[in-house]
C-alpha cells in the first residue's frame, strides 16, 4: 500500500512543480491559512514535503465527482493539519488539487509513521 501512496505523492508533486497548485477555496481550508499567517506559496512547500509517513487515509472515491481524494496530515506550528489531495484528469491535463487544508477537528491516524524509514 505504502507504494501507491508514494506513487500518488510523486504524481502530485510533479505537477505542482510544472503549474502549482489548484486550491479550492473553502472557508475553513481560508482560515487556517490566515491563521497560520501562510501564503499560497507557503502552501505549495508544505504539500511539496508531504511524505509517506504524513499519510492518514485514500485512495477514497469523491462523492459525485471522478477521481480518488487522499488524506495526509502534517504537523504545522504546533498544530495538526488536515490534508485533502486530488488529482484531476481534465483532458490531457493533470491538475494538483488542494481539496482542503485546516486544523484537524479529531486526532488523525498515521499508519506509517513510526512503520517506514524516511
Amino acid at each position: 500500500m505504502s507504494d501507491e501512496v508514494i506513487k500518488f505523492l510523486l504524481k502530485f508533486k510533479q505537477i505542482t512543480a510544472s503549474g502549482g497548485i489548484d486550491l479550492v477555496p473553502r472557508s475553513d481550508t481560508i482560515a487556517t491559512l490566515n491563521y497560520l499567517g501562510y501564503t499560497k506559496k507557503n502552501l505549495e512547500e508544505i504539500l511539496m514535503g508531504l511524505s509517506v509517513t504524513d499519510y492518514c487515509r485514500g485512495p477514497l472515491p469523491d462523492k459525485g465527482r471522478p477521481g480518488e481524494l487522499w488524506e495526509f496530515g502534517k504537523n504545522i506550528d504546533g498544530y495538526e493539519v488536515y490534508i485533502k489531495l486530488k488529482v484531476v484528469e481534465a483532458g490531457s491535463a493533470s491538475i494538483a488539487k488542494c481539496i482542503s487544508f485546516h486544523i484537524s477537528t479529531h486526532p488523525l491516524k498515521y499508519p506509517y509513521k513510526g512503520s517506514l524509514q524516511e
